[in-house]
């Protein structure tokens, strides 16, 4: 194994690693949505539409309804008077959207069937139409949705039956687009609006993986229904349970209640955007100002991009991007660069000695071996590799997700250990001791000017491979970290 790992750390492959340090992490294009930033700022409601002036009486009942109003409903449902969704519930009884059944019974926890949902949706939107006699009552209701484009036809077999949430949530999309606007956070390509050098556009949007976070289940959505349900996650009509959307259940009346009053009300919906703490925003390295855009490598200096959490494959790059951004005041001396490649669309951090190093660097391009000694990094390619190819997550000798390499371990150890600690405890978290030990270790070994040493751990479900001391290319200290649970002890190398 020893002769393999050499040949992986040669000098070669460290300039290899420097420009492709962490392919492909999804980062946004510059200028985002910020995370204050609401719907209305986003795209303004339309409130001169047809279905805006048709539900202005409703509004106004809405609107003029006090608490006693709503007191006065709930006495009427003595199923309900204690229920989650009881402000909801009295909220629709009043506006005679729909009623209980009668005998002091709403049946809150009852599903609803496609027909009663139908009528709900159509009320909502201010359409009262009469029921001819010996016509099913929702048929008037169907016909007007089908007419406005909100059901196509056959899509519910039969409206006698409970209806699912992934459809429900798909009907109250098709609804609320009818008189409001809706945030495109569809994934689709386009143009960087941000001005700068080399017209090479990301995504127009930043929240779907966001979305997708909060619904762990979002797999087993219909395709078909799944933009309607991150639309509705994202406008805030809909939340889940524990991080799960449940799409093939059947909606029930009170959860029907809360969709129909979110329709009506805007000010009862809360946008499902990142936080402060689930997004950042960096621009590109200012130390060389400006004069290091290159085309090539999908470089731009000073550009401003911004990372939202739940845009990667996992949940840990994510952690460890924050980790690697917000942790920079622990770095000493030098010079760090936090910069972002749209051709490879990732980012790394490397670490200058001092001006003159990196005015080295820079002006070399790479030739002469003028290297940031220093650097950390993701492979985050690898996700995309398919398991049993090389390079995959699960190769046990080519599948590192994350490295901190170092040629010039004294610098490393007085201005950036502090910093990789921070990192350990993301990658390691009860174990991180003992990972803070074995780093510590090895990278004694390569300050003392001892003969090369390596060594294959598995910690917290991580394969460690560590390398420290004097090697053919003088002292060096690398320290690599595999995907949790990937590789096993079982498969781990030997």
């Amino acid at each position: 194994m020893k002769n393999y790992i050499r040949k992986i750390l040669s000098l070669t492959l460290v300039i290899t690693f420097i420009i492709t340090i962490s392919v492909p992490v999804l980062a946004e294009t510059s200028n985002p949505i910020s995370s204050e930033t609401t719907t209305a700022q986003i795209a303004a409601t339309s409130t001169d539409t047809t279905t805006a002036l048709r539900m202005q009486p409703l509004m106004d009942k809405y609107n003029s309804l006090i608490q006693t109003d709503l007191d006065t409903e709930l006495t009427k449902y003595l199923d309900s008077t204690n229920h989650w969704g009881k402000n909801y519930i009295s909220k629709i009884s009043a506006l005679e959207i729909i009623s209980g059944y009668g005998n002091s019974k709403f049946g809150p926890n009852d599903t609803l069937l496609g027909g009663q949902y139908m009528l709900m949706l159509i009320r909502a939107i201010g359409f009262r139409p009469e029921v001819p006699k010996g016509t099913p009552y929702y048929q008037p209701f169907v016909d007007i949705a089908l007419k406005e484009g909100i059901l196509k036809k056959g899509e519910i077999a039969d409206y006698t039956k409970p209806i699912t949430r992934e459809l429900a949530a798909s009907l109250a999309r098709r609804v609320i687009g009818t008189y409001e606007a809706i945030p495109m956070d569809d994934f689709v390509k386009g143009n960087d609006p941000y001005p700068c050098k080399g017209d090479k556009g990301l995504l127009d949007n930043v929240y779907v993986g966001f979305q997708k976070l909060k619904m762990i289940d979002y797999t087993t959505i219909t395709s078909k229904y799944l933009q309607d349900v991150i639309d509705c996650y994202r406008m805030g009509l809909l939340t889940g349970s524990g991080n799960k959307f449940i799409p093939k259940d059947n909606l029930t009346r009170a959860e029907a209640s809360v969709i129909i009053v979110k329709l009506i009300d805007k000010s009862m919906r809360v946008e499902n955007i990142p936080t402060k703490d689930e997004s950042f925003t960096w621009k590109n390295s200012v130390a060389n100002n400006g004069e290091y855009d290159n085309e090539a490598e999908g470089f731009y200096e000073n550009k401003e991009y911004t990372l939202y959490k739940g845009l990667f494959p996992m949940m840990e790059i994510w952690d460890t991007a924050q980790a690697m951004f917000s942790n920079q005041k622990l770095i000493t001396g030098g010079k760090v660069d936090f910069v972002f490649s749209e051709k490879v669309k990732a980012f790394s951090l490397a670490y200058f000695n001092d001006d003159d190093h990196f005015k080295k660097y820079m002006s070399n391009n790479y030739n002469g071996f003028i290297l940031p000694l220093n650097s950390i990094g993701m492979a985050t390619q690898r996700t995309q590799i398919p398991k049993g190819q090389e390079g995959s997550l699960y190769d046990n000798g080519n599948g590192w997700l994350y490295q901190i390499s170092s040629y010039e371990v004294d610098k490393y150890n007085k201005d950036l250990k502090n910093y990789s600690y921070e990192l350990l405890k993301v990658w390691f978290g009860k174990d991180y001791e003992q990972a803070k030990k074995i780093h510590d270790q090895y990278l004694g070994y390569a300050l003392n000017d001892v003969a090369w040493k390596e060594g294959v751990y598995l910690l917290n479900g991580r394969q460690i491979y560590v390398i420290g001391g004097r090697g053919e290319g003088g002292n060096s200290f690398a320290f690599q970290v595999w995907a949790k649970d990937f590789i096993t002890k079982e498969t781990m190398l030997k």
